[in-house]
């Protein structure tokens, strides 16, 4: 039996929090905030598909409005991060190519980033149309063996940034918030148009609202309490993100940002988390080095991009004719039919 309807709010939940793989970016409280801060220009449109042997999976996608509302397009999920299905166990190669090619038939235009924490991630990377990676750190051995890969420069810049007296702590109120988007405000004009993105404070404001366990900022701190950098973790159920930072220029030199990652990480081994994640670079060089240094390591983050006007589905389907290496022809008849 194959079924594909849209998922209740209740499914997306169970989903997720059921799923060892998923990522605080395909949370139905993620796809939300940025309903609300677009005003509804992008809008939840989770579906649930149920497979052949009766097992179901949910996929959270968001719709974009196009051309003055008179088309729409999807997202895997908002601001460029990760997407993909929630299910209980892992698919299997031929499922997980079975619900890409559902997607890209089915949901197009689509634009999907490739969740790298996925077992089937790797099966996905052939439909990719773009590049691109992330930078994570493995947790599940314990913070030793998390920042074993770490440089000995990163190590020193966590004992200078104690020494003069930086401390980190997460941040408590409304007032905290506004102190680290004005961080950000100022480093957005020194990044100028280097900046890969920017937003709005509706968006910090509708992140704070939500708060822990879902969301935490740090922040590092001088002695006196001055506000000096922070981070803006977002936390999944066995995966943090370090989605945001921001620091002063003229604290550089104290290095706020190696000791932001240093208690960071720590924070998410005592929470037993199996990733701590750094995210993509945006094509930043600079920024990948760092992430390098403080013990993370790339990991392929591909986006596929379906145009449903241009963009055929040959590879998908040489992939699915790849899986008969081995296995029998019966595998490519699991295709769904919403």
């Amino acid at each position: 039996m194959v079924e594909a309807r849209p998922a209740t709010p209740a499914e997306w939940d169970a989903a997720y929090r059921g799923c060892a793989h998923a990522t605080a970016f395909q949370s139905r409280g993620w796809a939300e905030d940025w309903a609300a801060y677009t005003h509804g220009f992008m809008h939840p449109a989770p579906v649930l598909l149920r497979l052949d042997d009766r097992s179901s999976l949910v996929v959270p996608l968001t719709r974009q409005r196009r051309r003055r509302g008179l088309a729409s397009s999807y997202l895997a999920s908002p601001a460029g991060t990760y997407g993909g299905w929630l299910a209980p166990d892992p698919l299997d190669e031929c499922r997980a190519l079975a619900v890409a090619e559902w997607l890209l038939v089915h949901r197009a235009p689509l634009w999907w980033r490739v969740n790298p924490f996925d077992p089937q991630a790797e099966t996905l990377r052939p439909l990719a149309a773009l590049p691109d990676e992330t930078h994570a750190m493995r947790l599940s051995r314990g913070f030793d063996s998390a920042c074993e890969r770490a440089s000995h420069g990163h190590r020193c810049a966590v004992r200078k940034a104690q020494r003069n007296g930086l401390a980190v702590r997460r941040a408590a109120t409304a007032g905290d918030w506004e102190a680290y988007y004005a961080i950000y405000l100022e480093a957005l004009r020194r990044w100028g148009d280097a900046a890969s993105s920017r937003y709005g404070p509706g968006i910090f404001d509708l992140l704070r609202r939500r708060g822990s366990p879902g969301v935490e900022l740090w922040l590092a701190t001088l002695e006196e309490g001055t506000i000096v950098a922070g981070g803006l973790c977002l936390y999944g159920p066995e995966h943090v993100s370090y989605w945001h930072a921001a620091a002063l220029s003229e604290f550089f030199a104290l290095r706020p940002a190696n000791l932001l990652v240093h208690e960071m990480v720590l924070d998410a081994c005592c929470r037993e988390l199996r990733w701590f994640d750094l995210n993509p670079s945006g094509g930043h060089a600079g920024v990948a080095t760092f992430k390098e240094r403080v013990g993370a390591v790339a990991v392929p983050s591909p986006v596929i991009v379906r145009d449903r006007a241009t963009v055929p589905l040959r590879r998908l389907g040489n992939a699915i004719h790849g899986l008969s290496r081995g296995r029998s022809a019966q595998a490519s008849k699991h295709l769904l039919k919403g």
